[in-house]
């Protein structure tokens, strides 16, 4: 397409990132159906953010939107829709755990999901910083669900979520091929 082709389209690169964004909106489709499975709600909660950062991973499409996301998050309506999405989808994840008692009583539901997404959006970030925008490794994944879940699930969830997220990783670990 030639570039005046696209300002046909396009009024202004912010117009043409927002239709980016949009495109891969398609993320958070793919985490609410994975979260919204049968499935319990904190195996749900881990694979749905693990199948986001392998969707971001392999699709260049979105791993575009997520740059084009925190580019424009300041000044952009299109990252404070999709991030606020993102929050609330994840809060309300939370308190499905919380619910299920493999969140503790006593931390609040919509806070963990905040914690969650922004120590998820840092992984990706450093991540991504740290292998050229090459791929998300798992391993920082795995060390930032390690973190992340011992302050928040209840005592008797977390030898299960450890182990959740063991086969998970090795899971994922296997089907990335070498770089």
């Amino acid at each position: 397409m030639t570039k005046r082709a696209l300002y046909h389209h396009f009024n202004s690169n912010e117009a043409l990132a927002v239709a980016i964004i949009d495109q891969a909106f398609g993320m958070f489709k793919t985490f609410q159906g994975v979260s919204r499975s049968s499935a319990p709600a904190r195996q749900s909660m881990i694979h749905g953010v693990l199948v986001v950062a392998e969707l971001a991973n392999t699709d260049k499409l979105a791993r575009m939107a997520a740059v084009l996301l925190r580019i424009f998050a300041k000044s952009s309506q299109a990252s404070a829709l999709n991030y606020g999405v993102w929050l609330s989808e994840m809060g309300r994840q939370a308190q499905r755990v919380q619910i299920e008692e493999d969140l503790r009583g006593d931390i609040d539901a919509q806070a963990a999901g905040e914690f969650i997404v922004t120590a998820m959006l840092g992984t990706e970030v450093i991540s991504s910083a740290v292998s050229g925008g090459e791929d998300v490794r798992w391993s920082a994944y795995t060390r930032t669900w390690k973190f992340v879940l011992p302050p928040i699930a209840s005592e008797q969830s977390l030898p299960y979520l450890r182990e959740f997220l063991a086969r998970e990783s090795l899971r994922r670990d296997q089907s990335t091929p070498p770089q």
